[in-house]
């Protein structure tokens, strides 16, 4: 149906005629969220829908749709093989849902492929200790012989994260732990705080409540400026290499989108981005809004799979140590 459907609108645009002669969108609009409900993806989904149902236009709704499974490949499966009418969308993890890819791995999807919308968050990861440690700095950690690290699953950004920052800071040849089997970032953070481990990577939405408590100790952030309080950035700390590292939430679609179709969507989002009403809800629900056009957005993309390339040998799976 997908391949028939290319087919005809590719056809048509031929003839400059579209598929999508009639008015986009005339009916609902899904956005699919690879996640179950609670997370960051989820919150960010929900906020962002209401306003970016208005801005749509028209009598439709813009609705939410978890569809958990495989670390999130089950949902982004279904965005790429949807129609390419609009009607089908998804938010997406950058880089997370390119690993695959840059692991040699099998996908039944190819970002590279996808039409992107824009980027609604990015987010720095930060390093954290327990707040009872006696570890109080970056040097403090690489000092230690023995390092175990509490993570999400093999092929998560998180355990990424993990993996590319114990590579920079010269960890890798301690041969540290990582405990990689919690579900969610959530669970590993307080797996860190029993005492699990002794260290953690996570977004910094996820890991600020418990740095608030003084439950963890942040020890360094990515990106180019630090949103914590006495706490130095990677680059500060003498490892700028790590400056790139982050997480981006993004909407995209099936690839070979009616150019039409993409522009509607496109200017709903950026409107939707400055609406105040959408910026008290991210804010009620600790979103980062950094947001970018769709053509930054495939920008970023693509400068993101090329950072993570350069750590390829680094991201193994623990299981198979």
């Amino acid at each position: 149906m997908k391949l028939t459907t290319k087919i005809l609108s590719l056809l048509l645009l031929a003839f400059g005629l579209s598929l999508n002669a009639h008015a986009f969108p005339d009916e609902d609009v899904s956005i699919v969220i690879p996640y179950s409900p609670g997370g960051g993806f989820d919150r960010a989904v929900r906020a962002f829908a209401p306003q970016f149902g208005e801005h749509l236009g028209g009598e439709v709704n813009v609705l939410p749709r978890n569809v958990p499974g495989a670390g999130g490949r089950r949902g982004t499966t279904m965005v790429y093989r949807a129609d390419p009418d609009g009607y089908t969308i998804g938010i997406i993890n950058l880089p997370g849902f390119a690993l695959p890819r840059i692991l040699g791995e099998p996908a039944e999807y190819d970002l590279r492929e996808m039409t992107w919308i824009g980027r609604i968050e990015a987010q720095a990861y930060v390093l954290l200790v327990s707040g009872s440690s006696d570890i109080t700095s970056v040097e403090d950690l690489r000092q230690l012989d023995e390092i175990t690290f509490t993570s999400t699953g093999y092929g998560s950004t998180v355990l990424a994260a993990t993996q590319i920052v114990a590579s920079a800071l010269g960890l890798q040849k301690k041969n540290p732990i990582y405990l990689a089997g919690y579900s969610g970032t959530s669970d590993s953070l307080v797996a860190l705080v029993r005492g699990d481990g002794n260290a953690a990577m996570a977004p910094i939405s996820s890991a600020a409540k418990y740095v608030e408590s003084g439950d963890l100790r942040a020890l360094a952030v990515t990106g180019d400026s630090s949103p914590l309080e006495g706490v130095p950035t990677f680059a500060e700390a003498g490892y700028s290499e790590l400056t790139p590292l982050d997480l981006q939430r993004a909407l995209a679609g099936p690839p070979d989108m009616d150019p039409e179709v993409v522009k509607v969507l496109r200017e709903a989002f950026d409107k939707t981005v400055k609406d105040p009403k959408f910026l008290d809800a991210a804010q009620k629900a600790r979103m980062d809004v950094v947001p970018l056009d769709g053509d930054a957005t495939a920008k970023s993309f693509k400068e993101s799979f090329e950072f993570y390339e350069k750590f390829k040998a680094d991201l193994r799976n623990p299981n198979a140590l």
